[in-house]
């Protein structure tokens, strides 16, 4: 899958950061990018000789013998075939970037051996991939990636519990990502999309079908601004240097507090949206799907008074009859949506605590998450904002917005503010009270919905409408009205 090559990718990106940056390639150049590649790993797997590195026709060709990987991991139980070399190529450019890019096709199958257990067998192939970008040894970042996979293949069979089978397969997927000046030094604004054609998941056993999975396609976007992508590295190369060291020195811990201190900002802000459509299941009690399923997150804002944001959506559920008794079925929503913000997290305090932060004394991990905690929530309290929250069918429209604030040291304490829109009310307590002639447990919620009707008022658009708080010792208030 697409991961495969990113994760490819982020291997070089790790390597070039200290690899020569002329445009000369030469003996010398593979050995310091060997080494650079090769920093993070233990010794041993490095000297298994599973990476390669050799100057050819203008490029580095680094080499990744799977084969000699698995050998040194020493992984028994299974017998592992079609493992073939990945090769990869880095260019360095006149003016200090990189070219990376890569062509390979993988299929490896696993076999538990005789005598280790039930027996399994494991399939992943990608017909083709591709990926090629631009690295910036300045940032230790890429600047530019494009990847391409197509003829994914995941399969599954094992015979722990009778003879049972997982095939999973993807047409195609593809990743891209571009960057701009952050308008700071050594920080970029990237932007990032990508997406998934066709993905079918068939769960069987020798004789018969248990249940299929599809997604029509998937498609994401996400963009970030001010990465101080230049100072996260240089955070990962003090971890990986300072791997074997059980205590830090005061001068060592200063340097990392210094390196944490210059990240801060982790970001200006991150937005990240995902959707899916046509997804539908099917299994031997009954079909069901979603034309669209969607997701989405935002931070954003001033360090010391950033907003999360948070929303789900979905549009046309369908579930069969065998599942949902029948008088259910037209009660299931056409579309919903939800929208969440936790407002005014305060960053800048968080990272003043971390300053404070003892990295040799694991025991004070719990202080210190209190301190965090205080730090954030400074009050003592916890909002959470609901700009929407709708159902909308054809026996109902329903739509509520508002805010709930907790206490965290006071699990039962909370407050509530909510406005609750509905449409065509006496429309949906009809229907309620219809299904109720078949169903008596509905008889409550047609009792529940006549009791909401009388608390309700009515708006210019004729919606009915109900204001609602609730206080921290807990009683109730209906469009002014207290509910004891």
């Amino acid at each position: 899958m697409r991961f495969k090559a990113v994760a490819t990718a982020a291997v070089f990106a790790a390597g070039l950061a200290g690899a020569a940056q002329a445009a000369d390639v030469n003996e010398q150049g593979a050995k310091d990018l060997l080494a650079n590649l090769t920093h993070f790993l233990p010794d041993d797997l490095v000297k298994s000789g599973f990476i390669t590195v050799d100057p050819a026709s203008g490029h580095y060709e680094v080499t990744y013998d799977l084969q000699k990987l698995f050998d040194k991991l020493n992984i028994t139980g299974f017998d592992i075939t079609g493992l073939k070399p990945l090769i990869a190529l880095a260019t360095p450019q006149d003016n200090g970037l990189w070219n990376i890019e890569g062509k390979n096709a993988i299929d490896v199958t696993a076999r538990s051996k005789p005598g280790s257990g039930p027996d399994a067998e494991f399939r992943y192939a990608l017909a083709s991939s591709s990926f090629t970008g631009v690295f910036d040894p300045a940032l230790h970042y890429l600047r530019s990636m494009d990847v391409k996979g197509s003829g994914i293949t995941l399969a599954t069979k094992t015979t722990d519990n009778g003879v049972e089978k997982n095939d999973i397969t993807i047409d195609g997927v593809g990743y891209t990502l571009s960057s701009s000046s952050g308008g700071e030094p050594d920080r970029l604004d990237m932007q990032m999309n990508g997406g998934l054609q066709s993905l079918q998941d068939k769960i069987s056993s020798d004789t018969e079908p248990f249940g299929e999975f599809k997604i029509g396609a998937i498609d994401f976007k996400a963009n970030a601004t001010k990465l101080p992508l230049k100072a996260l590295n240089e955070i990962l190369r003090f971890i990986s240097d300072h791997k074997d060291t059980k205590t830090l020195s005061d001068s060592e811990t200063a340097a990392l507090k210094a390196l944490l201190q210059n990240a801060m900002p982790l970001a200006g802000s991150f937005e990240e949206s995902i959707s899916a459509k046509d997804i539908s299941v099917t299994t031997p009690l009954g079909d069901g799907g979603l034309q669209q399923l969607g997701y989405s997150f935002k931070v954003a804002g001033p360090t010391n008074a950033m907003n999360a944001d948070f929303g789900m959506s979905a549009e046309k559920l369908t579930v069969a009859s065998g599942v949902v008794p029948e008088d259910y079925v037209a009660f299931i929503p056409d579309a919903a949506e939800l929208q969440m913000q936790i407002p005014n997290l305060n960053f800048t305090a968080l990272m003043d605590v971390l300053q404070q932060a003892d990295f040799n004394n694991p025991e004070g991990t719990p202080a210190m998450d209190d301190k965090l905690q205080r730090a954030m929530f400074p009050d003592g309290t916890m909002t959470i904002n609901f700009p929407k929250i709708s159902a909308i069918s054809g026996l109902y429209d329903i739509e509520a917005s508002g805010s709930m604030r907790g206490w965290l040291n006071e699990k039962d304490r909370a407050t509530v503010k909510m406005t609750v829109l509905a449409r065509d009310l006496d429309k949906t307590i009809a229907a309620v009270q219809d299904a109720a002639k078949r169903d008596a447990d509905l008889n409550q919620l047609s009792f529940g919905l006549m009791m909401a009707k009388g608390f309700a008022k009515t708006d210019p658009d004729g919606r009915s409408r109900w204001d609602v708080s609730v206080a921290d010792d807990q009683s109730v208030t209906i469009n002014g009205q207290v509910i004891k």
